[in-house]
């Protein structure tokens, strides 16, 4: 029978009664399926359900043993939820023959579409005929007000007076009962949020929608949970006090959001006999740092099988259910490949109450660090293994005053085996080497100089790098020996080849060093001696071209003056080929040599072709740069006279010298180099030359132009390349036919 309070004429209400034994306040839920939550019980109602294996609080109410999860109290419960407000009802179990069931009086109270109020009270205890409303809300754990609505003689709403209270409500409000009932709402809470709150009242009368919020109450600085409902032309208003929960709630997502993991609460879904199928996300931190990883902006409500179907198969979800089953807390770690590159996760799954809390932390870098560790391990592996030379790692073994007897073989690789072998006559194995001492394997090491290279480099911390040459055995081995931790690092590589290819090379270079010794030599001797006959004809030729010229016909002079030059020629080039030998023939110490000086005494040398030629030549400031003065004038000679030689017809010469300092980066590809450098440049107006050209013109007696165009033995360039590499320099050059021609010298301002 459903049943509905009027108000009488004293603002007092009538009711059914109710009992005041076991008390249930239900929500109703539709995820996942459709069913009555326990959301808060008195201590009868948990007597009640005694031996039930999961939390009361947040349980399905079908879940209960008997008489909770009787079909017809779910009946009863789904139509005062969608049709009444209250009704009473007498509850039997499905088998009355059994002795230890009861049958109960229920009552059921609606207090807004979600969450309604159970009664259960055993038949044999007798009802409470003097029962009344205010009874039963003085059981309850949760705070009651009923309000009727104050109208002006328009029927306006304008405020709203408290008629009945329970006293938990006057406690969680921290005010008294009489305050309440004989102070209108406007009264008791003034100012802008009693506006809002007038506001919302007047919704829920005029709409008759019923409205949840959470409400800061600042005077008394605490949290209610408040639902309002319409309950004729008033409200029913019930609340709990949430300000512990709302504070921690509040702390706890303040240290959940600076958290560097993932926490979220899982609750378990279970079919009709219990079994675990899914679980539903519930509350827990949205970082952004976690985005990426998630396939919503936010997973809260959602089922975890259809965010994530892949655990299924992975076999994360069984691991989740046994966590919730068996109460043990599991710990393992997870990938997630995205489409650059794979992330890990730490996870954690602890089971609480009918789910489980899973804390994720990123160890991407932590991960990605030991794979590399992993990964220089295996590289470092391989090294040792593929090496050709020994690589050892030796502990020092000292006696009881500290002095150096032996060395333990912390690390030896394969190659250890196959060098020392020759040592001791047999072959042995890494087994062998890392179970024995240095001495024990080698006895007769104690008396070589190797052992005592050891011993200084473990005393001094300084590295000795030694080749021994052992000619009874016919090998050479170069010992690398460095200080490492406590001991020493030994590298030990087989330089038998290298010093056999190394005498070899020394007997070549001592051959080679006579054969140009002879070739110095037999130049300087056949220049000297070649010298001598040119100067004899030139001077024959001299005296028939001055005394007896008359007895000569015009054919005869002119031979004579054709051998006359050839004999001239003939002495230049002895005179350069002598100078080019000397260029690698006798190599002196480099002085500062200063290239304004030098270039003054070629200027000079030079002055008659220059007056002859009407020339022009430019200097700019020179630098002093370390070098052989002899060669260097030889460098300068060479570029100015080429420069005033190779002039255009009719046009006087303009040559223009100048100098630059440059870094090593500045230079010219492909040329490379460190330190400062000087650019020196000669550039002129004359002839100029094919850039095809440009190597060639370098060599030895290359001529771009005939002897009777210009005069010269094509041994100029040459000697300027020459000079230019023996100060460990380059030379370039750039021209276009008729358009002159840029010599320009590179040369370090400090020999490394």
């Amino acid at each position: 029978m459903n049943t509905s309070f009027q108000p009488d004429s004293t603002h007092r209400y009538t009711q059914p009664r109710l009992a005041k034994q076991a008390i249930l306040v239900l929500e109703f839920s539709q995820a996942p399926v459709s069913s009555f939550l326990i959301k808060q019980a008195n201590p009868s109602a948990w007597e009640l359900t005694k031996g039930f294996t999961f939390p009361l609080i947040g349980a399905q109410l079908d879940q209960l043993p008997e008489p909770l999860n009787a079909p017809e109290l779910l009946e009863q419960l789904h139509e005062v939820r969608n049709h009444g407000t209250t009704t009473q009802f007498q509850l039997r179990p499905p088998n009355p023959l059994t002795e230890s069931v009861r049958v109960y009086d229920c009552q059921l109270l609606k207090v807004d579409h979600q969450v309604l109020v159970l009664s259960l009270e055993p038949v044999e205890q007798g009802p409470d005929g003097e029962s009344s409303l205010e009874q039963v809300l003085e059981t309850m754990p949760t705070g009651l007000i009923l309000f009727r609505t104050l109208r002006n003689a328009e029927q306006e709403i304008i405020d709203f007076q408290a008629i009945l209270c329970n006293q938990v409500g006057a406690d969680i409000t921290r005010q008294s009962r009489r305050d309440i009932l004989t102070r209108p709402i406007s009264e008791r809470y003034p100012g802008m949020d009693a506006y809002e709150l007038f506001q919302r009242y007047i919704a829920v009368v005029t709409t008759g929608k019923s409205h949840h919020q959470l409400l800061y109450l600042p005077p008394q600085d605490i949290w209610l949970d408040v639902f309002v409902v319409k309950y004729g032309d008033g409200l029913l208003v019930s609340f709990q006090d949430v300000t512990l929960g709302q504070k921690t709630a509040s702390l706890l997502e303040s240290v959940m959001n600076s958290s560097p993991a993932a926490v979220r609460y899982y609750e378990s879904i279970r079919d009709p006999m219990g079994v675990i199928i899914d679980f539903m996300t519930s509350t827990g931190n949205e970082l952004a740092a976690y985005r990426p990883f998630r396939p919503a902006q936010s997973t809260t409500g959602q089922r975890m099988l259809e965010l994530y179907p892949y655990l299924k198969i992975n076999g994360l979800f069984d691991r989740y259910v046994v966590v919730v089953e068996s109460g043990e807390s599991d710990r393992f770690e997870t990938s997630h490949q995205l489409d650059t590159h794979t992330v890990w996760f730490d996870c954690t799954a602890v089971r609480h109450g009918d789910g489980f809390v899973l804390t994720t932390l990123d160890i991407t870098p932590v991960k990605q660090a030991q794979l590399e560790g992993q990964r220089q391990t295996e590289l470092i592996g391989g090294v040792l293994n593929s090496s050709a030379s020994s690589i050892l790692v030796l502990e020092p073994l000292r006696d009881e005053i500290g002095q150096i007897n032996d060395f333990r073989i912390n690390l030896a690789n394969p190659a250890t085996m196959r060098l020392f072998s020759q040592f001791v006559g047999r072959n042995f194995t890494q087994e062998d080497v890392m179970a024995n001492t240095l001495l024990t394997l080698f006895p007769a090491g104690k008396e070589r100089a190797i052992f005592t290279a050891l011993i200084t480099v473990v005393s001094t911390g300084k590295p000795i790098h030694q080749p021994v040459d052992y000619p009874g055995l016919g090998i050479a081995y170069d010992y690398d020996i460095t200080p490492f931790r406590d001991g020493v690092l030994m590298i030990t590589t087989d330089i038998t080849p290298l010093r056999s290819y190394q005498q070899k090379l020394e007997v070549n270079n001592a051959a080679l060093s006579r054969s140009n010794e002879y070739l110095q030599q037999f130049a300087y001797v056949a220049s000297h001696d070649l010298q001598e006959p040119l100067r004899k004809i030139h001077a024959f030729n001299d005296i028939l071209l001055t005394r007896y010229v008359d007895a000569l016909d015009n054919t005869g002079q002119d031979l004579l003056r054709r051998q006359q030059q050839a004999a001239l020629r003939m002495q230049t080039l002895i005179k350069d080929l002598l100078d080019y030998s000397r260029l690698t023939s006798r190599p002196v110490p480099f002085q500062p040599v200063s290239l304004k000086s030098l270039t003054e005494g070629v200027l000079s040398d030079l002055e008659t072709t220059i007056r002859e030629t009407n020339a022009r030549v430019t200097v700019d400031e020179l630098p002093t740069l370390p070098g052989d003065a002899t060669q260097l004038r030889q460098l300068m000679q060479n570029l100015l006279a080429n420069a005033l030689k190779f002039a255009k017809a009719g046009e006087p010469p303009q040559v223009y010298l100048s100098a630059n300092s440059l870094a090593a980066e500045q230079l010219p590809p492909p040329y490379t180099g460190q330190g400062q450098w000087v650019a020196l440049t000669v550039a002129d107006n004359g002839i100029g030359f094919d850039e095809s050209h440009g190597e060639r013109i370098f060599e030895l007696f290359h001529r771009l132009h005939g002897r009777s165009q210009y005069l010269g033995t094509g041994i100029g360039l040459a000697v300027v390349k020459k000079v230019v590499e023996n100060h460990g320099g380059f030379v370039t050059a750039h021209s276009k036919p008729g358009a002159g021609a840029t010599f320009t010298v590179y040369l370090p301002q400090v020999l490394s």
